[in-house]
């Protein structure tokens, strides 16, 4: 056993050279602990980056998972760079150093770590070896260290085995983004700032229309969508289409296959939206965002009522049934103010009234504002002065407006100047002075009658002054009436007219709107009395001549009657004699309607006698009493034959007629023929007698003016003046 002054303790000195090598190697070996640290953590950082990359990419994360894998990466890589920093951190001691060294050495054969350890101060087994012994030890290690390099100790090998790691990881995720850019954009939106946006695949597909993923569009209207393939092969591209569920209707989806346009596009078009949906593009590997559409409906005028403000020149009431329509078509006189109350189907935030009225080849359009309470009720006002046709546009909430209003007609019924006539006489008449003319004056307007009037005139200006006649009875300035006849009778024996003159006269009359009616204008002939007598005379024998070519027609249709009887009686067929009797019934209808206008003449001769006061002509009895004969040969004998040559004719053309029928016929028609004979002969002898005594009249007259002329003679021969003749 060895024994070891404690006294020599402090004498032993430690290997100075040594203790620095291993100190030089300490720091070598921390610097390269903390370059290939780095770079193991760089690559840790990259492979997470990778990771984190192709993970989503090929799962298309939602974003919590992203959220959680983002934290994931975060404390794996806190924890690995913990690690990495605590190995830089903690120093080696010098005996493993020296171990590390000797490991390394050969020729130092265990000396260095044996000097190091028994050297050291804090090691407590070293007063248990001899101090000589320890000092050799230290000798032999310093003078066999002192060509010992530290760098040949420590290696690179880990550190270029790491950067080559590094480079692989690195070298691909460049080459990545600079050839798909895309894909890193995307990486960074998703996986760093969370953002939404898809992936880009092998197939990339944008929707250029709509432009908006969210879009509200008018119920009924047609969407477009256009989409631009940017980048793939010739996949075929659809929409995946949902129709949300709505009350009554549920949920749909389907897959509607693209149009292409062109060779890199694809169309497909909604037609008529009723409904919301929600669509995505997808091709391929590519599946687009959702866009929503929400379909709303435009606003229209679901209810329109009207009310009229008539105005005052009409005289109507604004508050009966009339003066309210409920539709919106106008149909009031000119002036009128039309109030409206229109309901919408939903709310509105703007409506503007549109009136359209012609002008020349176009229209002008209008507009005027309309209040809106409670967003859907609209109410307003307009004047309707001529025909047009008005709309409501609407702006609803949703900002749509009502493409096709509906449009309403105006229809404005104008105030047209009186209609006058004179009914009666209602022609041109001839009259004496002292006539009493009868007149009947009618009168219509729209809406009312002011006032009217009998202008009288001579058709020379200054014979006479013209007289005006108010027709009172027609309309006043204060009650207006819409329609009005007077009847008045005129006594022109005071007018003091004069034979020769010729009068005109007319009605008028004038409306609420100071319109001016005006009737046609007829002309009194004032003849004197023996005048109209001879007129008269004239008439009656144009009647007699008529009524003889008349008597002359009523003996043909005997006659046929006759020939058909014979042609009977010999055994002939009565069809074959149904044009013999409709020629017969001809004739006896032109009888009919000559001696009904021959009645006529009469009545209206009696007429003028009576209106020109001359009741006491020797011809107003006479024909009177021969207007009466001819009424009554009219209904008691001409009608009747009319009926028995009816029932002639239609027997005969059903071949069923006789004898008998013919011969009731024949006295049918001789019946007329002897009435028709009775009164042409009183004609006759009217017109013999009138013939004498218009004779007897033309040798008194002559025979007065032979006596004029004798006396002028006579005056002209004694030369001197009819008084003195006279006297003489």
């Amino acid at each position: 056993m060895i024994v070891i002054d404690p006294m020599h303790k402090a004498s032993i000195e430690r290997p100075s050279l040594a203790l620095q090598k291993i100190r030089e190697l300490r720091r070598r070996r921390r610097m390269m602990r903390s370059i290939t640290g780095g770079f193991r953590w760089l690559v840790v950082v990259i492979t997470c980056v990778w990771l984190m990359f192709l993970l989503d990419w090929f799962a298309d994360l939602p974003m919590a998972l992203r959220v959680g894998q983002i934290a994931a990466t975060v404390t794996l890589l806190l924890i690995t760079f913990r690690a990495i920093l605590l190995a830089v951190r903690t120093p080696a001691t010098e005996d493993q150093l020296a171990s590390m060294v000797e490991n390394a050495s050969s020729e130092l054969e265990d000396s260095l770590i044996t000097a190091v350890q028994l050297t050291d101060p804090e090691n407590p087994r070293r007063h248990l070896y001899n101090p000589e012994l320890i000092k050799e030890t230290v000798k032999i290690a310093e003078s066999r260290i002192v060509h010992l390099r530290p760098g040949r100790l420590l290696s690179w090998r880990r550190a270029f085995s790491t950067i080559g790691l590094l480079f692989l990881l690195v070298c691909p995720a460049i080459v990545g983004g600079w050839l798909r850019p895309d894909l890193l954009h995307t990486f960074i939106e998703r996986d760093i700032l969370l953002g939404n946006a898809p992936w880009p695949r092998a197939y990339q597909l944008v929707v250029t229309s709509p432009e908006d993923t969210d879009l509200v569009v008018a119920k009924g209207t047609s969407l477009l969508i256009d989409v631009l393939k940017t980048r793939g092969g010739s996949a075929r591209a659809f929409l995946d289409v949902v129709f949300p569920a709505v009350e009554g209707r549920r949920e749909m989806r389907e897959q509607l296959a693209l149009d292409r346009k062109g060779t890199s596009g694809f169309r497909h078009v909604f037609q008529n939206l009723q409904r919301d949906i929600q669509f995505r593009v997808e091709c391929g590997d590519f599946s687009g965002q959702w866009y929503s559409i929400q379909v709303r409906a435009r606003p229209r005028i679901e209810e329109m009522v009207l009310q009229y403000e008539f105005p005052e020149y009409t005289g109507l009431s604004s508050d009966g049934e009339d003066s309210r329509a409920g539709s919106g078509h106008v149909k009031a006189p000119t002036g009128t103010r039309v109030n409206f109350v229109a309901r919408t189907s939903i709310d509105v935030k703007s409506a503007v009234r549109m009136d359209g009225r012609p002008s020349g080849d176009g229209e002008i359009v209008t507009e005027s504002s309309i209040s809106v309470e409670g967003g859907n009720t609209l109410r307003g006002d307009f004047i309707a002065e001529a025909d047009g046709r008005w709309w409501i546009s609407l702006d609803s909430e949703q900002g749509f407006t009502n493409d096709n209003p509906i449009v309403w007609r105006i229809a404005v019924i104008p105030d047209r100047a009186p209609e006058v006539s004179i009914d009666e006489p209602g022609q041109n008449i001839e009259i004496t002075p002292r006539a009493l003319l009868d007149l009947s004056v009618l009168v219509r307007d729209d809406y009312g009658v002011q006032s009217g009037n009998l202008i009288f005139e001579p058709e020379l200006e200054g014979e006479w002054e013209p007289r005006v006649i108010a027709l009172d009875e027609i309309g006043t300035s204060e009650v207006l009436t819409a329609d009005g006849s007077q009847k008045l009778q005129i006594d022109l024996a005071s007018w003091q007219l004069s034979a020769g003159q010729r009068v005109q006269y007319r009605a008028t009359a004038t409306d609420a709107l100071e319109q001016l009616g005006i009737s046609r204008t007829w002309i009194l002939s004032v003849l004197s009395e023996e005048e109209l007598e001879r007129v008269t005379q004239d008439e009656l024998t144009l009647l007699k001549e008529r009524l003889e070519e008349t008597f002359s027609v009523q003996r043909e249709v005997r006659r046929e009657l006759e020939d058909l009887r014979e042609a009977l009686n010999s055994g002939q067929e009565a069809i074959d004699q149904a044009p013999v009797a409709r020629h017969a019934r001809g004739g006896q209808d032109r009888v009919s309607t000559r001696v009904e206008d021959a009645a006529e003449r009469l009545a209206s001769i009696a007429e003028r006698l009576l209106r020109n006061r001359m009741s006491d002509a020797t011809e107003l009895a006479w024909i009177q009493d021969l207007k009466d004969r001819i009424d009554a040969l009219g209904s008691d004998t001409i009608t009747p034959a009319r009926e028995q040559l009816e029932r002639l004719a239609a027997r005969s053309a059903s071949g069923e007629a006789t004898v008998e029928d013919a011969d009731e016929a024949v006295d049918a028609a001789r019946r007329v023929e002897r009435g028709l004979s009775d009164v042409v002969a009183d004609l006759q002898e009217w017109g013999d007698l009138r013939t004498v005594i218009r004779k007897i009249e033309e040798l008194l007259r002559s025979e007065k003016d032979l006596e004029h002329r004798i006396e002028e003679k006579v005056r002209e021969a004694l030369g001197g003046d009819s008084t003195d003749g006279g006297n003489r």
